[in-house]
């Protein structure tokens, strides 16, 4: 079976520590927060299929599944035995999944930011997608123009007036539009995402998150930090300290 190239990069020693990045923003995310990860572990970053350099899926495939293909694959490539995974928002959709098909792979999974879509949140984005699955248009317009800038803003910066806004939104309509909607379309809803919860996880939210706001309240240990869905970026120190004290404990 083919499996699908994803473009990698690697950065610091020690630990091996792979990085999984959220909806159509690439390597740029971690920015702020590699350098700090960097000196306590060696990140592996890596773009998703059909994202940022990476190749992507082939037609008819699974996103999720292509991706956690393409990440093992990027495992062997280099040779590491079991490795710690972290990712970020929708891109904990993919971490989980990976993390079930390969749990002697994975020592320990940190979700920065993860979207626990459960009531009103779940049933929107449901809803959206249903009129994508009978008319694309809508959803290549909801992606596009003020409609990704608003959405951009609402759910990254809790719709505050940031210059932050504008490069993200300049990032993601770089990315094919059937990839994003994949990405969408496949995201699990809060019970299904957190069903193998162990003491392996560690849940990094926002206390101003509003999609991450409400984790559960037992079988999984969680930390917070003062800011919003733009933590990686704008909180990366607070981040980085909670998750070195949580994989080097």
């Amino acid at each position: 079976m083919e499996v699908t190239t994803l473009n990698y990069r690697m950065i610091g020693s020690g630990p091996p520590l792979l990085l999984v990045h959220g909806f159509g923003v690439s390597f740029q995310i971690w920015r702020e927060l590699a350098p700090l990860l960097a000196e306590h572990f060696c990140l592996i970053t890596v773009e998703l299929p059909g994202q940022g350099d990476s190749a992507p899926p082939r037609p008819g495939q699974s996103y999720t599944e292509a991706a956690v293909t393409a990440i093992e694959s990027v495992r062997q490539k280099l040779g590491i035995p079991k490795w710690a995974v972290l990712a970020y928002s929708i891109g904990a959709g993919v971490a989980v999944a990976y993390t079930a098909a390969h749990p002697e792979r994975t020592s320990a999974l940190v979700l920065v930011c993860p979207p626990l879509l459960k009531g009103w949140r779940w049933w929107n984005l449901r809803s959206l997608l249903w009129l994508d699955d009978r008319q694309a248009a809508i959803g290549d317009w909801l992606l596009s123009g003020w409609r990704l800038y608003g959405l951009v803003a609402l759910i990254g910066f809790n719709a505050r007036p940031v210059p932050l806004t504008r490069e993200w939104v300049e990032e993601i309509v770089r990315q094919p539009l059937p990839v994003l909607k994949a990405c969408l379309r496949e995201f699990p809803p809060a019970e299904p995402l957190l069903a193998g919860i162990d003491e392996r996880w560690l849940l990094v939210c926002g206390t101003r998150d509003i999609v991450s706001i409400r984790p559960p309240r037992r079988g999984v240990t969680v930390v917070y930090f003062d800011g919003d869905h733009s933590g990686p970026v704008r909180m990366a120190e607070p981040i980085a300290e909670k998750v070195s004290g949580f994989l080097t404990q």
